[in-house]
C-alpha cells in the first residue's frame, strides 16, 4: 500500500497496485488483527454507534470494497470518492476496489468481492463501505444474491462490531438498464440482512456526461467529488444527533 495525503490534509491508506492487493489476500487465511490495525483501532462501534473519530482515540479505520469507479480509474487517486469520504470524516482508508471487479465478476486482477472481504478482514476495520456495482448486471439475480449474501455474512461474522455501509450501483451519463436498481436492490437487502445501512445514489450523472470521462462511465474529478458529497451526506445523515 502507498499512503497519500488527501486534499483535506489527513491521512488515508490507498492500495494502488495490483502487486500490494495479492500480497494483502496473501496473508488473509487468518482472522487476526494487523500490527497496524492493532495500533489505529483502539475502539471498536457497534452498528448503530457514531462513526467519528473522537480527540482521545486513533483515527477510525475504514475499508472500502468496491470497482473501477470506488478506485478512482482515469483520476488521480487523491479523488477517488471512498478517499474524499474517509478524508471528511478524519477516517484511514484501505481502499480495495478494483477495476471491473463485482461480487459475480472478476476484476482485472481476477479478484471478485468477496476476495476484497477477505482484505479487508485483515486491516480489521471499523467501518467498511461496499458499492454496489454495474458489472454485475449479467449475473442472475439469484447468483448475484447468494454471492453479495455469502460475502457480507462472512464480512459481519469476521467483524462483529463494524459498521457496514452499502452504496448503490451506478451507471453512467447513457440512460441505466433495468438491471442496474435490480442490482442495488439486491445488494441492499444483503446488507440490511448483515444489521449494515444504505446510501441511495440514484443516477447523478444520467443526463451530465461532463461529469464523466470520454467513457461515458467513469466520473471526471468534478464527478468523484459529487459522488462523494452524495455519500458523505446519507452517512452523516445517519448519524445520531448529538
Amino acid at each position: 500500500m502507498t499512503t497519500r495525503r488527501s486534499p483535506g490534509g489527513r491521512l488515508a491508506t490507498v492500495l494502488l497496485t495490483a502487486a500490494a492487493l495479492a500480497a494483502t489476500l496473501a496473508g488473509c487465511s487468518g482472522t487476526g488483527q494487523s500490527p497496524s490495525a492493532a495500533a489505529s483501532a483502539t475502539a471498536t462501534s457497534s452498528p448503530g454507534s457514531p462513526i467519528t473519530a473522537t480527540p482521545t482515540r486513533s483515527p477510525v479505520v475504514a475499508a472500502a470494497i468496491g470497482d473501477s469507479i470506488a478506485i478512482g480509474n482515469g483520476v488521480p487517486a487523491d479523488d477517488a470518492w471512498p478517499l474524499l469520504v474517509a478524508d471528511h470524516f478524519g477516517w484511514t482508508l484501505s481502499d480495495f476496489a478494483e477495476s471491473a471487479a463485482g461480487f459475480t465478476a472478476p476484476g482485472l486482477n481476477t479478484h471478485i468481492f468477496d476476495d476484497q472481504v477477505s482484505a479487508a478482514i485483515r486491516v480489521q476495520p471499523e467501518v467498511v463501505i461496499v458499492g454496489a456495482t454495474r458489472n454485475d448486471v449479467f449475473a442472475p439475480t439469484g447468483t448475484l444474491k447468494a454471492a453479495a449474501t455469502a460475502a457480507l455474512k462472512r464480512l459481519r461474522a469476521a467483524l462483529p462490531h463494524a459498521r457496514i455501509i452499502g452504496v448503490s450501483a451506478l451507471w453512467g451519463s447513457d440512460p441505466a438498464p433495468a438491471q442496474i436498481p435490480v442490482i442495488s436492490a439486491t445488494v441492499r437487502a444483503a446488507v440490511a440482512g448483515v444489521g449494515g445501512t444504505w446510501v441511495e445514489l440514484g443516477q447523478p450523472f444520467a443526463g451530465h456526461p461532463e461529469l464523466v470521462q470520454a467513457d461515458h462511465v467513469h466520473p471526471t474529478v468534478e464527478g468523484q467529488r459529487l459522488l462523494a458529497q452524495k455519500v458523505t451526506d446519507g452517512i452523516a445523515a445517519q448519524l445520531p444527533e448529538r
